[in-house]
This record gives C-alpha cells, sequence and structure tokens, in this order.
C-alpha cells in the first residue's frame, strides 16, 4: 500500500471512485478533516478543447467557457474540511493523476484528523489541491457548476452520513459555494481513446 488520498469531492461517491480506482475497497475507506482547509469551487476547467481528456456541452450542443470543479484551500477560520481517506494500492495514484489533471498531489498528512479517534492513525495521505494556472479568479469568475457533477458529490456525502452521523452538517458547514455560481445541465462527453 502507498498510503492513502483524501476523498472531498466525487470521489466521496462509491460509483465515482470504482470508475477511477476499481481495486477500492469501501470497507478499508476512513472519515477524516483536513484541518484549516474549506472546500470551494474553484478549480476552472478551460471548455474551449484545449484539454484533450474530455468537454461539457449543454442541451442545444453549446459548451460554456468554463466549467467549475471542488477544491480544498486554506482557511484561517478553524474550519476542517470533511471527506473520506481511501487506501491506495499499487498503481491507483498513477490511475488518480489521470483522472485529476487540472490538480496538483500534496502531502496532507500532518493536517488529518481521523473522524473516528480510535481508528489507526495513517503514515501518509495525499490529497489532489487545484494547481494554480486552473484557480485564477478571472477564469472561476466565468465558470458554470455542472448539476450532476454537484449531484455525484451530494450522493457520496449522503452515503457516508450513514456510518459517520453528522457528515452532510459538517460537509455543508466547510464548503463555500456561491449562490452567484450558475448552475447548469451539462453533457460530458470523455476523448476518445485509442
Amino acid at each position: 500500500m502507498t498510503g492513502y488520498v483524501f476523498a472531498y469531492g466525487s470521489l466521496l461517491n462509491p460509483e465515482s471512485l470504482a470508475r477511477t480506482v476499481p481495486n477500492a475497497r469501501l470497507s478499508a475507506v476512513v472519515g477524516a478533516r483536513l484541518v484549516d482547509f474549506v472546500r470551494t469551487f474553484n478549480v476552472a476547467f478551460p471548455n474551449d478543447g484545449s484539454q484533450g481528456d474530455k468537454a461539457y456541452f449543454d442541451d442545444r450542443g453549446r459548451r460554456p467557457p468554463t466549467v467549475l470543479f471542488a477544491n480544498v484551500v486554506p482557511s484561517s477560520d478553524g474550519h476542517a474540511a470533511n471527506g473520506v481517506l481511501v487506501p491506495l494500492g499499487p498503481g491507483d495514484l498513477s490511475l488518480l493523476i489521470d483522472r485529476e489533471r487540472r490538480y496538483e498531489v500534496v502531502d496532507v498528512t500532518e493536517s488529518i484528523r481521523l473522524l473516528d479517534p480510535s481508528a489507526a492513525a495513517p503514515t501518509s495521505v495525499c490529497a489532489f489541491v487545484g494547481r494554480d494556472r486552473f484557480t485564477r479568479a478571472a477564469e472561476v469568475g466565468h465558470g458554470v457548476l455542472s448539476r450532476e457533477y454537484l449531484e455525484t458529490i451530494a450522493t457520496g456525502v449522503h452515503h457516508w452520513e450513514r456510518t459517520y452521523p453528522g457528515f452532510v452538517d459538517e460537509y455543508r458547514s466547510t464548503t463555500r459555494l456561491h449562490q452567484s455560481i450558475p448552475v447548469r445541465d451539462l453533457v460530458r462527453v470523455n476523448a476518445a481513446t485509442g
């Protein structure tokens, strides 16, 4: 095993996690907090065709210029973003790096607190944090959110509520989602792989 990844967005959803990390065992996943961080939606995906892995279209076949995704950012208000720790087996980190192309891998081991204090502390935890070039305020300010993406996260959050009562409320209190961000019905089209 090569440690854990702190999942705080769509990877909270067991189905989304299984699509990326097929060998992930839900029974080995543990709830955690990333202290002095909050969740926000400020990773701006340029939906102009410059990103070779995917694109997003509305119901008229148009591409919104920027689609936003979840991120964790430092906070000085004492909050801790909740999420789960997913154990990584051989090759799993590479699968995640391929998926999370607008993010960098950051060691967050020292900032992790387990939701179950009796569980064994992890020795190595990474998180995917938005790269500077994809978190510029100008691009974020023009972004839209995919309704399906938000629903994927919400389904994951509710899944973990069954194991960790209060998970939903904690998610809401440590998530910064500005009401002014438009939410759109978008269809994701993955690039053909050859």
